[in-house]
């Protein structure tokens, strides 16, 4: 256990080094011992292979002597000169043989007994010549008897000698072969046990690195593999190294992470518990406001439509103004808060950009002429169109015209401007000739509230316009920036995505409220159809559409209000309501109509770009026959229209009818 820990405790680097220290160590010491053992075993056979030279050089001069004399014995006995072969061949070669006797005998270290044999071998070779010399002189069997016994003597003590001088060199040869061979056998064992610990020391290494540093480093990688998941880490043991402090690093992160989820789970409920307080407040909020402001501004209109002085006509105006003004701020501040809640909702559908420009610079125009500025406008594609929502297009465009005429100069110009891009965007720009703005504060006037000091200045104003007409161009998937040039003048820019051009308006004058296109029918027949929507684009669409159908008598209004007033004038036999209308919005009119009991048992077909579907729902709970979505399926609503045609008898409607919204 106490080693473990110690192993655990070391670094990272410490740990590397004794993984690797371990099977080198193993590899140098087995190294070393096998070079050791071959080293010896060289110089034993060294020595081994000297004292055998000199045995065999002595062997060989020996026989050298040995068949000298034997062939001049026979020489002697039978004077045949072929016998004398041996004799002359070993003359020729005990000369070589004794200096390789010497050489060994040097090399051995016996050099004195070498130099006995070597006389006695010289001494034993003379006694030969002499011998053969007697022979050729035809000396007597008498005479060289003594000379015969004398050489035998020599090559008698000739053969002691080299016997001798060979004795201990064999001896040696021998001890060393045995020698040789335990060395040989103890290299082999070194081998087959260097093999083994080489071995036991890889897989020792291999066990150190995988438990004290492998396994750890994945363990850790999994761990911050689960931390970056949000799933509880899995406990590792505590170690002093590194990796150690990195396991303690993840744990205490752990630790944080869940703090700061807890912080920001307390947080998030907190904004939570606030935005929907924010958003009753503001409700509730609205609907005091509105009541009493609805009273404010029905009695002064009322006033207004009175015999008056100037004096009081002038007051009157303004006290309509002030709250006008005041409910648009409330409009604005709602809006706001539907956004930063995310229960704002558009109906984005094909609109037409140029009667939005006409509408916007004629509404602008009044309070142009107050400070003598041009308003000016340059859109030269009458069918131009983009994907967005029109009311709060022209919501977006009278902030930004009204903003350009407040801040303008007096006596100054403002441009409305359309442009058709190659990414298939489409940019409005207004363009004034005011002041301009501080590069440093063109992102700052787009935060809600903030005016730039002009809140010290008589200019009227809140500063949440422009915050809100950017909100407005990013949720129908645009954009609004801004550019400025002292001294010249400001750019608005609102790019929008581009939809496919629209046909011109034939013969729709939308100013006249309410409108009728098929003339009353004399018979009364014709089943009565009341269109409430503010999109001249669709309205063409509808009109075009029911001049192919026979026995409906279309009329339109183009607000929520002059719906409610045909409606209850006309009391159609169908309504077809759009939801996002200007002034009021569609299911307050429904509302309305189903608070009337002249109106409450029209039914009501939903128009909608609005796809949810909660709203959806929410309609058809609300007693609505049908819900279809823009852009319309034309064969969906001549279903719709057919089954009123075909109703003969005016029996109520079984509101069994559903069409599918896509």
């Amino acid at each position: 256990m106490r080693l473990q820990r110690w192993w655990l405790d070391q670094s990272v680097r410490a740990k590397g080094t004794i993984v690797l220290a371990v099977p080198l160590i193993a590899l140098i010491g087995i190294t070393s011992a096998s070079l050791v053992l071959q080293h010896t075993e060289e110089q034993e056979r060294q020595v081994s292979l000297t004292a055998s030279a000199l045995s065999d050089s002595a062997q060989q001069v020996l026989a050298d002597a040995v068949s000298a004399e034997t062939g001049l014995w026979g020489y002697a006995a039978t004077a045949n000169p072929l016998f004398l072969q041996p004799y002359n061949l070993a003359v020729l070669r005990i000369a070589v043989d004794r200096a390789a006797l010497r050489s060994a005998a040097v090399a051995e270290g016996d050099s004195g007994a070498e130099r006995v044999a070597e006389a006695t071998a010289v001494q034993e070779m003379t006694e030969l010549a002499d011998l053969r010399t007697a022979i050729n002189a035809g000396a007597s069997a008498t005479v060289l008897t003594p000379a015969l016994e004398s050489g035998k003597v020599t090559m008698n003590a000739l053969q002691s000698q080299m016997a001798a001088l060979s004795q201990g060199p064999a001896a040696i040869v021998a001890a060393h072969r045995i020698g040789v061979t335990q060395l040989e056998s103890t290299i082999d064992t070194v081998s087959i046990v260097g093999l083994a610990l080489g071995v036991l020391a890889g897989l020792i290494g291999i066990a150190l690195f995988t438990s004290g540093i492998s396994g750890r480093v994945a363990a850790a990688a999994a761990n911050a593999d689960r931390l970056g998941a949000g799933q509880p880490l899995e406990p590792v043991p505590g170690a002093a190294d590194e990796l150690g402090r990195l396991a303690g690093s993840l744990v205490s992160a752990e630790r944080l992470l869940i703090s700061r989820t807890t912080e920001l789970t307390t947080a998030r409920d907190t904004a939570l518990t606030a935005t929907q307080a924010k958003d009753a407040f503001l409700s509730s909020t609205s609907h005091e406001l509105r009541t009493p402001l609805n009273a404010v501004l029905g009695f002064a209109q009322l006033l207004q439509l009175s015999e008056l002085s100037e004096e009081d006509r002038d007051a009157v105006e303004r006290i309509l103004a002030a709250g006008q003004h005041l409910l648009a701020l409330i409009n604005e501040l709602i809006d706001i808060a539907r956004i930063e809640s995310g229960k704002f909702s558009l109906s984005v559908e094909p609109v037409a950009v140029q009667p939005v420009v006409q509408e916007t610079c004629q509404l602008m125009a009044p309070l142009a002429a107050d400070r003598s500025i041009t308003i000016s406008q340059h859109c030269p594609w009458p069918g131009l169109a983009v994907d967005g929502d029109r009311l709060r297009l022209r919501q977006i465009l009278v902030n930004l015209v009204s903003n350009a005429i407040k801040y303008n100069r007096v006596g100054g110009t403002v441009t409305l401007t359309c442009q058709v891009a190659s990414t298939g965007q489409v940019s409005l720009a207004v363009a004034d000739t005011g002041p301009g703005i501080p590069a440093a504060d063109l992102e700052r006037i787009f935060d809600p509230f903030e005016r730039l000091g002009a809140s010290q200045t008589a200019i009227e104003g809140t500063g949440i316009g422009l915050p809100l007409a950017r909100a407005f161009a990013e949720a129908m998937s645009g954009d609004l920036t801004a550019a400025s040039t002292a001294g010249e003048g400001s750019v608005f820019t609102v790019t929008l995505p581009r939809a496919p051009d629209m046909a011109e308006p034939s013969g729709l004058d939308m100013a006249r409220v309410p409108q009728q296109i098929v003339p009353d029918d004399p018979s009364g027949t014709a089943i009565r159809v009341l269109y409430i929507e503010d999109n001249p684009a669709n309205i063409e669409v509808v009109v075009r559409f029911v001049k192919t159908k026979p026995g409906i008598r279309l009329q339109y209004a183009i607000s929520g209000p002059a719906g409610l007033e045909l409606a209850t004038q006309e009391i159609p036999d169908l309504i077809l309501l759009d939801l996002h209308l200007p002034g009021l919005h569609g299911d307050e009119v429904l509302r309305r109509l189903r608070s009337k009991p002249e109106t409450a048992g029209i039914p009501v077909a939903i128009l909608s770009a609005e796809a949810s579907p909660a709203i959806i729902r929410y309609m058809r709970a609300n007693g609505v026959i049908a819900y279809l979505t823009k852009p319309l399926d034309l064969a969906e609503l001549g279903r719709l229209l057919d089954f009123f045609t075909a109703r003969h008898d005016h029996e109520p409607y079984p509101g069994s009818l559903t069409v599918p919204a896509p």
